[in-house]
């Protein structure tokens, strides 16, 4: 039948055409075909919702789950590299991330049901551009890049360069694919975490999360970096420059510690919000979670089993 499948329920959903490529190219040629009037899906939970809500009005749906290759998580010259068609589930799994990125897992763990971590991608999270994806926040402090591939070739975009606004990538998923995630593995020295506050266990969208990667001299008790990114505290996923800068070879200190919680909290730019609170409850929130994200760093450092 070809990779072309129309769909009955097209007209409720407001596509035309259904694609399912068996190849990257063979994906990149129906996007140059319908030159922006395509959209490309994997596991569909954000793309469906906001074609169901009239957000958007694809033509033609490029699905891309046929492609084979993309679901894998490997370690490779360094770098971990998470394929297109991850899931969260998959992440969750994963005993590479639970033992190498452990920051990752834990925020791949609480976002939405069971049904939609068995379905929805991390590529998919990503491009979504939600300055609080539960998967954006830790990649970012594991200093993350993605790989896309358009007609015109490939690219390699940064994380922290990533997002341009709510909602909003440099990635445009009309006229290009992302093959792939990778971070550089981390060392011995180094820890990652995520800490999630939110209203309520089970599918609640975040009021704060907050992701790290830290590294410490034990014995000398002093810091040698910590990378931290918040969201949703601004209209795009960010890192606290000057609370890493304040932590960088300072030594482990309650008054360092509690100084640089507060940069963070005065960095970070959170709205007053009638689903995550006032302003001045949110920049409570970062101080108290970035401390404490700080302090089960060192934590674990120490091999506690926090």
């Amino acid at each position: 039948m070809g990779p072309e499948r129309q769909l009955v329920w097209s007209k409720r959903l407001h596509w035309e055409k259904y694609f399912s490529p068996k190849t990257i190219l063979e994906a990149l040629n129906i996007l140059k075909e319908f030159d922006g009037r395509a959209k490309v899906i994997a596991g569909g939970t954000d793309v469906l919702l906001q074609i169901r809500n009239r957000e958007i009005a694809p033509q033609a749906l490029v699905d891309i789950t046929a492609i084979s290759g993309l679901d894998e998580i490997k370690l490779n010259d360094g770098f971990i590299r998470i394929g297109a068609l991850v899931t969260h589930s998959q992440v969750v799994k994963s005993r590479l991330i639970q033992t190498k990125a452990l920051a990752l897992g834990e925020g791949a763990s609480w976002l939405g049901s069971p049904q939609i971590r068995n379905l929805g991608t991390v590529a998919g999270n990503i491009v979504s551009g939600q300055p609080g994806a539960d998967t954006t926040i830790p990649l970012l402090a594991l200093d993350a890049s993605v790989k896309v591939v358009s007609p015109m070739g490939e690219r390699t975009i940064p994380f922290h360069e990533l997002f341009v606004d709510i909602g909003k990538t440099l990635i445009d998923s009309t006229k290009e694919i992302v093959t792939e995630i990778f971070f550089p593995v981390l060392g011995e020295t180094q820890v990652s975490l995520t800490l999630r506050l939110a209203r309520r266990k089970a599918l609640a969208l975040p009021i704060l999360t907050v992701a790290m990667v830290l590294s410490a001299d034990l014995t000398k008790r002093r810091f040698r970096e910590v990378r931290i990114a918040l969201g949703p505290v601004a209209p795009v996923p960010m890192r606290p420059k000057e609370a890493e800068t304040l932590l960088a070879s300072s030594p482990i200190t309650d008054e360092v510690i509690q100084k640089a919680a507060l940069k963070a909290s005065q960095e970070s730019n959170p709205r007053t919000s009638l689903l995550r609170g006032s302003e001045d409850y949110r920049r409570a929130m970062i101080a108290n979670l970035v401390e404490r994200g700080i302090r089960k760093g060192i934590e674990r450092l120490e091999g506690r089993n926090v």
